[in-house]
């Protein structure tokens, strides 16, 4: 603290202190700190020591190593024994222990910081994000697109990326380019913007909805990566819709109903919009005019009371080209994320020149919306991980069902069960392993399989399975054809329930 004070003392700095106890009018300690404190550990009344650790002065190897001690206080110990749960409870549900013990992802120190390795289980819910993604933007008129995963630099000067967003962007060098600079593409934006302005529209082409599950790239400092919930690389459920000036609102509106159908369809409640807008004392993060804002800003604010959302406005949280709505959505441990977003662009029309043919012949510009409802597939399924607890809902679920026979005997029925349950485009297996039976009940539970169906002689005989949850409910012998009706009804359906 030394140290500090001597080195703010040179450049003018403020320094503040915390002054406590008093006796004869005078304060008997100081520190360099916010405080507050205690003139005495007894006026603590419930605190634990969470753990110690050792670290190097300001990071650096060659300063001294100092020890840092985690603690946590509270005025009641029933306060202090609720906080611990929660501690307790969030790293049971850490969505890297979760990654791991599920087999979900793994991460690679030759392959690198921030560059998630989806292991098979992981890729099965990532594909059915994705087709759920798929069809429903199918069902609200969306088309879909592809684009490369790198470009040339210019069209990132063009969008105005560079030079501004560059020092997060991963340049690639191409032999037999000559000067010519390559880029990683770290968002699908100016991609959509060419595909558009591939061939004159008119007004009967409006609104345009270009969508694609586009992979992108971009520096994370290391010490902010977090497993799948911030990554390097990651594929966004992305989209742009073109519209008019006179649509901005209602297309506005109609993708904030898209955002409530998949959060109400996954039973998730907890979350808030924050509209983020520029700061004004930093003008020059921002691109456009003052009038090119308050219009963008106007139309954000109408659109979201149109869709009956309540809002929260937040200085320096836009875009560099347009106010940036964020929704954010709280856990069931209380972790808040920012999962998805929208946003209306009426810069980037202008450096693309995105035009179209009004009804009187007039070129006018288009209005850009920027969306991702589902976010990328990485937080999303990050996030659905802890609010689950790994217990993922039956369509997002690696294994659906597991079918445990009872004896060897009982393999060959057990077989042909799996092979009906397989045709009806259910994932299931079979553990025909040597253990006990309750060990093979209790490692399919362990990795959260919905489903276990036991198989004995009465099961064979009356062409049933005894049912088992993964909640520990047993709901004894059903017959095997209503067994896969229900759950065949359950994953279609994408129901929240288990039976």
């Amino acid at each position: 603290k030394l140290e500090l004070i001597d080195e703010h003392s040179k450049d003018g700095g403020e320094l503040f202190f915390y002054t406590f106890g008093e006796e004869n009018d005078k304060y008997y300690d100081i520190d360099l700190c916010a405080g507050p404190h205690v003139d005495n550990t007894k006026e603590v009344k419930a605190f634990k020591l969470l753990s110690v650790a050792g670290a190097y002065w300001r990071g650096d190897e060659k300063n001294k190593m100092l020890v840092r001690i985690y603690a946590t206080a509270f005025d009641t110990k029933e306060k202090l024994d609720a906080y611990l749960e929660l501690l307790e409870e969030q790293k049971r549900r850490d969505h890297r222990k979760l990654g791991r013990d599920l087999e979900i992802f793994m991460v690679s120190d030759e392959v690198g910081p921030g560059l998630p390795l989806w292991l098979p289980n992981g890729a099965i819910m990532k594909e059915e994000l994705e087709k759920w993604g798929k069809q429903t933007e199918e069902e609200w008129g969306y088309k879909r697109v592809s684009t490369p995963f790198m470009t040339k630099k210019t069209l990132f000067e063009i969008s105005g990326h560079v030079p501004y967003f560059e020092e997060e962007m991963y340049k690639v060098e191409i032999p037999g380019e000559g000067e010519e600079e390559y880029f990683i593409k770290p968002m699908n934006c100016p991609f959509h913007h060419m595909i558009y302005k591939s061939k004159p529209r008119s007004y009967r082409d409006l609104p345009l909805r270009l969508a694609e599950y586009g992979t992108v790239a971009r520096y994370e400092n290391r010490g902010s990566l977090n497993g799948i919930l911030r990554p390097r690389i990651f594929t966004q459920n992305d989209a742009h819709v073109y519209c008019s000036e006179e649509q901005a609102v209602d297309v506005f509106v109609e993708i904030m109903d898209l955002h409530r159908y998949y959060y109400d369809k996954l039973g998730l409640k907890d979350y808030r919009i924050v509209l983020g807008l520029p700061d004004p004392e930093k003008k020059d993060k921002y691109h456009g005019n003052k009038e090119m804002w308050e219009k963008a800003e106007k139309m954000s604010r109408t659109a979201l009371e149109k869709a009956g959302m309540k809002y929260e406005e937040e200085i320096g949280g836009a875009a560099h080209y347009g106010p940036k709505m964020d929704l954010k959505i709280k856990s069931a441990i209380g972790n808040e994320y920012a999962i998805s977003t929208n946003q209306i662009d009426l810069y980037m029309p202008g450096r693309f020149g995105l035009t179209f043919t009004d009804k009187d012949g007039k070129e006018k510009p288009v209005v850009v919306q920027h969306r991702a409802p589902l976010g990328s597939d990485e937080r999303f399924i990050g996030f659905l991980l802890e609010q689950f607890a790994g217990n993922m809902p039956v369509w997002l679920s690696p294994v659906q069902v597991v079918i445990v026979p009872i004896g060897e005997k009982h393999n060959e029925y057990a077989t042909s069960l799996e092979q009906i349950i397989k045709e009806e485009g259910l994932r299931v297996q079979t553990d025909t392993r040597s253990q006990p039976m309750n060990a093979r009940i209790r490692d399919a539970q362990m990795m959260k399989v919905p489903y276990m169906l036991i198989v004995g002689d009465k099961e064979i005989e009356s062409e049933t399975a005894s049912v088992r949850l993964r909640t520990g409910e047993n709901l004894g012998p059903v017959k095997t054809a209503e067994i896969i009706s229900r759950i065949k009804q359950i994953y279609l359906t994408r129901d929240l329930s288990l039976w």
